[in-house]
């Protein structure tokens, strides 16, 4: 069966690009019917946290990637890393290195394990991404297992770890290569099965440096709190460093079907917030009003079904022009808002004793209506001007003013049909009063 782990260190937020990683080896895992672990290596107990744990976990179930069986927390396997780091050293593989010289051999005095690199051959990595990597072991330098402290290092923990936990693809950043080796030779050494390696480039920013806050990659939360839907990051995470043919928008079906490890790209990919904001537009465009409003604060769960009616008829004018969630909420705002609504100092400054005049004016024509549509209110507006010798923005701004309470880039005619004809009269009747 195979086994792919995710094995973040909770110091910090869940980089979007540790989630990419975490996605490609839950997509490997359940390519092969196999299982996707997570492990916690939380050894460093100074800098690892309870919150940065909560957020990793709960960054990954927020995009759909849930592992299987418990979450192993490392710091709980000590032990058992101290015992195989006394056993390479019974073996010979590994020797005391005493901090002060002047105590060799007395093994009360603090001194580390470090493991014994051989000094003549080769190690081979084959790696299903990058290829066979040679390293020569003349270039490996005898690494530590177990500090003077007796605390064990990463080197020897994490293959400690993969082992027991029966780990058989290891899937991570192409920074880790020059760990391999040494992990390769602690592998061989206690002749345990070596995992299969797969070592993925990192993630860059649009000018080619390394990806950083400054090119829009931030914590997955970051991308939760700015309205992108879920499914729209792991399509474009899918996308950074791995094709099929031209095809764009995936489906998780689709991801797990065609998944392959052969599919991803040597050389490392951009991130583009606006190919992200694209992709999005695009999922919800594609995504139901019920689905939407779930997604939306708290608020909008409580609404009635004749303002989701008004939602569902102003959303594909929203949906041409925002690409994520906290844009079109802002924007839906006006639809849920109680009257008096508020209205900004910008929107509040069009209000006068003419502009009052046109909408009152305004108000009297479409209390006749008896047909509530968008063609049927566009032909009342565009009499209305022409009876009145006025220009659009002599009305629209205003009208924008007193509908919406701000300059809405949205068109007066769908807002006036969303809103109904009893809402938009008496939010017109509203603003004569201020």
């Amino acid at each position: 069966m195979i086994i792919t782990r995710f094995a973040p260190s909770p110091t910090g937020f869940l980089h979007i690009g540790g989630v990419r990683t975490a996605l490609f080896n839950w997509l490997y895992a359940k390519n092969n019917y196999g299982k996707f672990l997570l492990r916690i290596e939380d050894t460093d107990r100074e800098r690892s946290s309870r919150e940065a744990v909560k957020k990793i976990i709960d960054g990954l179930k927020w995009v759909g990637l849930n592992h299987d069986d418990e979450i192993i927390y490392q710091h709980k396997n000590l032990k058992r890393h101290s015992e195989i780091a006394y056993h390479l050293l019974e073996l010979g593989f590994a020797y005391r290195d005493w901090a002060d010289k002047s105590d060799f051999g007395n093994l009360n005095k603090k001194h580390a394990i470090r493991f014994k690199v051989p000094e003549i051959g080769k190690t081979i990595i084959n790696d299903k991404v990058q290829g066979d990597v040679i390293i020569h072991n003349k270039e490996i330098e005898d690494f530590v297992l177990m500090r003077s402290d007796k605390t064990p290092t990463y080197m020897l923990s994490v293959v400690v770890d993969d082992h027991d936990m029966n780990i058989t693809d290891i899937i991570r950043g192409d920074d880790h290569l020059t760990n391999a080796a040494k992990q390769k030779l602690i592998y061989d050494c206690l002749k345990w099965d070596c995992p299969s390696f797969s070592h993925i480039p990192l993630i860059h920013g649009q000018d080619g440096s390394k990806l950083s806050k400054r090119h829009g990659a931030l914590g997955i939360e970051h991308y939760k709190e700015k309205g992108y839907l879920p499914e729209a990051v792991i399509n474009y995470l899918l996308r950074l460093g791995w094709s099929h043919g031209d095809q764009e928008i995936f489906c998780k079906e689709e991801m797990i079907d065609l998944f392959s490890i052969e599919k991803i790209r040597k050389s490392p990919a951009k991130f583009d917030i606006e190919k992200l904001d694209d992709i999005n537009s695009k999922y919800l465009k594609n995504t139901s009003v019920q689905i939407l409003l779930k997604n939306f604060d708290k608020k909008f769960n409580e609404i009635n079904e004749e303002k989701i009616k008004s939602i569902e008829i102003i959303l594909p004018e929203l949906l041409k022009r925002f690409k994520n969630i906290k844009e079109i909420e802002k924007n839906l705002e006006f639809i849920i808002n109680q009257r008096p609504i508020n209205i900004n100092e910008e929107a509040l400054n069009l209000i006068n004793d003419k502009s009052i005049k046109t909408l009152e004016n305004l108000s009297k024509v479409l209390k006749k209506l008896d047909k509530w549509d968008a063609n049927e209110i566009e032909h009342t507006i565009k009499k209305f001007l022409i009876d009145e010798k006025l220009n659009f923005k002599d009305l629209g701004l205003p009208l924008r003013a007193a509908l919406v309470g701000f300059l809405s880039p949205l068109g007066v005619n769908v807002i006036i049909e969303s809103l109904g004809k009893v809402e938009v009269l008496d939010r017109i009747e509203d603003i004569t009063k201020y």
